[in-house]
């Protein structure tokens, strides 16, 4: 029964939210400063940063909107580097489940291979075993079966 509500709870919020894929998001804020990239925006050092915004003289609000574009984008990146991640160990898992499969099938083949044969063995034993019965040919204690 609470898994009924959770899924219903999930289904309801997922109705009032808009879905929102990652190449739908809506696009960053033009950046006041034109002439730093994204890229550098990513790679520049925060002192470095801070040191460039000041000495442009932008106002308190652009420092902020900068900062946080930084933010964003950094966050970009460490989302699809984990997609990325989660991605190259998800076929590495299913490359190894394939591998650990065909090695269960391999063994049991070679299982139902040896119970064959030991079957067969048994069961010339115990021809072998009437055989020496019939003709009176004593047979040493360990052979015997009870």
């Amino acid at each position: 029964m609470p898994q009924e509500i959770k899924r219903e709870r999930k289904s309801t919020q997922s109705l009032m939210r808009p879905k929102r894929d990652h190449w739908n998001e809506a696009p960053l804020s033009p950046c006041p400063i034109p002439d730093i990239s994204d890229d550098e925006l990513v790679t520049i050092s925060v002192r470095d940063l801070n040191r460039t915004l000041k000495l442009r003289g932008l106002t308190r609000d652009e420092i902020v909107r900068m900062k946080q574009r930084r933010r964003t984008l950094k966050n970009r990146g460490y989302a699809a580097s984990c997609r990325i991640k989660r991605i190259e160990q998800k076929d590495e898992l299913e490359t190894e489940k394939t591998q650990e499969w065909h090695d269960m099938e391999a063994l049991h083949d070679e299982n139902n291979r040896i119970s064959d044969e030991v079957e067969s063995l048994k069961g010339k034993y115990e021809a072998l075993r009437k055989f020496a019965l019939s003709k009176k040919i004593p047979l040493p204690p360990e052979f015997e079966t009870t």
